[in-house]
């Protein structure tokens, strides 16, 4: 006991409950080590493990050893570890913690950008992010520049022949739907009772429900205005001349777009993104690629 003691610097042993519902980071990340290990996985690379080690009371590999001590972590095998039965009530209150606060800080975000208020929105997705040990949650996207808000907000005021023959109400349902998912870096699909029924019936096709047609046209309207953000930096950039056209080649994956693929086009002449004589039925799904050169020796 009193090596536990010194160990975590208090005057109480580790608790693991505790410590899941602690407000301090130090405390509540020891958890959030332990719940990366909740299907079983190696250790991670040496630089996740020193970032680790700087949020961490004690340098990760000693974290490790001492989950092992407690009987809160167990070898899985090939080098591998899982989190044991003794721990998996502390994880499943982590867990819990965390599916509460992202019910929260979710329409709190949509509030903002409901009012086309990107640069609230995205306060609020960078203070949400920061209460995590790695600075973000596992189901947003990466690390976001500061101009990203912007970049979001350019959606709400998209004229493109992507919505021809929407509705206007439909139209700001998608953009509200695409600039959601752009904020956050993440893409989800809606269940059928999040989609209003007049949006429903003009986006319902006969292969395929409203929920999918939804998420592939708001997909689609935020990777236009990602494609025009690169386009828009390789014009004005001294190291990029040419960009390449990438995307997905798989069985939605038209034969126009195929065709395309790989192609690498003087940034003057590249072709205009999405490709107008797709086929998808998930559309365009083509990006741009800066083809980067190295700078002439000095």
């Amino acid at each position: 006991m009193s090596f536990l003691k010194r160990w975590i610097g208090g005057s109480k042993p580790l608790d693991g409950d505790q410590l899941a519902r602690s407000a301090e980071l130090q405390d509540y990340a020891q958890i959030d080590l332990l719940a990366h290990f909740a299907a079983g996985r190696p250790s991670p690379s040496a630089g996740e493990q020193n970032r680790w080690s700087r949020i961490l009371p004690h340098p990760y590999p000693e974290m490790l050893r001492h989950f092992e001590k407690l009987g809160w972590l167990e070898p899985s095998g090939s080098g591998q570890y899982r989190v044991a039965a003794t721990a998996q009530p502390y994880v499943a209150a982590y867990q819990d913690r965390l599916a509460h606060d992202k019910a929260e800080i979710i329409p709190k975000v949509r509030e903002a950008l409901a009012q086309k208020d990107t640069n609230t929105a995205f306060a609020l997705r960078r203070a949400y992010e920061a209460g995590f040990p790695m600075g973000k949650a596992d189901w947003t996207g990466p690390e976001p520049q500061l101009s990203h808000s912007a970049l979001t907000r350019r959606i709400f005021f998209l004229d493109h022949w992507l919505l021809d023959g929407l509705s206007n109400t439909t139209q700001e349902w998608i953009k509200l739907y695409a600039a959601e998912q752009h904020l956050w870096g993440a893409t989800w699909r809606l269940s059928p009772d999040e989609i209003p029924p007049d949006v429903v019936q003009e986006l319902a096709r006969p292969d395929m429900d409203a929920a999918e047609a939804a998420y592939w046209k708001a997909y689609q309207l935020a990777l236009h205005v990602d494609n025009q953000e690169t386009w828009q930096r390789c014009k004005g950039g001294d190291h990029v001349r040419r960009i390449a056209l990438a995307g997905p080649n798989d069985e939605y994956t038209c034969e126009h777009c195929r065709s395309q693929l790989g192609k690498e086009f003087l940034v003057a002449r590249v072709p205009e993104l999405p490709h107008r004589d797709c086929t998808s039925p998930r559309g365009c799904r083509c990006r741009y690629e800066p083809v980067l050169e190295a700078p002439p020796d000095t």
